[in-house]
Order: C-alpha cells, then sequence, then structure tokens
C-alpha cells in the first residue's frame, strides 16, 4: 500500500521543508539557494542535520531507481543539505563571494538524481 506521507515514517518532522526544499535537480536546488535568506537556510540546515544520519541510514536499503516517491523526496532534502551546507559552515551567505561566478554557470546536461546510474560495462 503507497503511503500518503511526503517522506518516509519516521521523518515526519521534516514534512514541512517538502514543499519550499524539494527542487527536481542541481540546477533549481541552486537557484534555492541563492534566492534564501540566510535565516531560512540555517534553519533548514539544522533540522536536516540533526536527522542526516536517520535519512542516509534509510536510503541505503535502496538503490537509485527503486527508490519510492517519498524516498525521492528525502533523497531530495539531503541533495539540499549538501547545496546549502558551504553557504552556511564557509560562506555565511547564500552566494560563494569569492568563487566562480555562478552567474557563468551553464547546465548543459542534467543527470537524474534519482534514477538508476550506469555501470562499467552497462550500454549507453
Amino acid at each position: 500500500m503507497a503511503s500518503s506521507a511526503n517522506l518516509p515514517a519516521g521523518f515526519a518532522d521534516l514534512e514541512g521543508f517538502v514543499p519550499e526544499w524539494v527542487h527536481p535537480d542541481a540546477e533549481h536546488r541552486l537557484v534555492k539557494r541563492l534566492s534564501s535568506e540566510m535565516d531560512d537556510i540555517r534553519a533548514f540546515y539544522v533540522a536536516m542535520l540533526e536527522r542526516g544520519e536517520a535519512a542516509l541510514a534509510w536510503l541505503r536499503d535502496y538503490e537509485l531507481g527503486v527508490l519510492p516517491p517519498e524516498g525521492e523526496r528525502l533523497l531530495r532534502l539531503m541533495l539540499m543539505l549538501a547545496e546549502v551546507a558551504p553557504a552556511v559552515e564557509w560562506y555565511g551567505d547564500p552566494r560563494v563571494y569569492d568563487g566562480f561566478p555562478v552567474e557563468r554557470l551553464r547546465y548543459l546536461r542534467q543527470i537524474s538524481d534519482t534514477a538508476p546510474q550506469l555501470q562499467p560495462g552497462d550500454a549507453r
């Protein structure tokens, strides 16, 4: 029976982050980070960091390509945590002020966050 929850059982405390912080790909995560206030980024970061080990433990039971929808959302929350962590831990700002200008980034090809990845020897 499919779950009606946005996240797997045991992660109800993170449900409120799903609408704002789950994004379909790296480009959208970057845009979210850049358009967010540091107070919001920090609140998300703290909540996710506290639950990160449990989330990773849950995700380890699945391979990419077979995650249920609520698992895909949990994975995307964790990817968003990775996106915002430098803003909190290093820069204190959503922007990387001494790095490559983000305006010059061009995503030529998006790689799915949740699809199975090719293994060596797999046909392309």
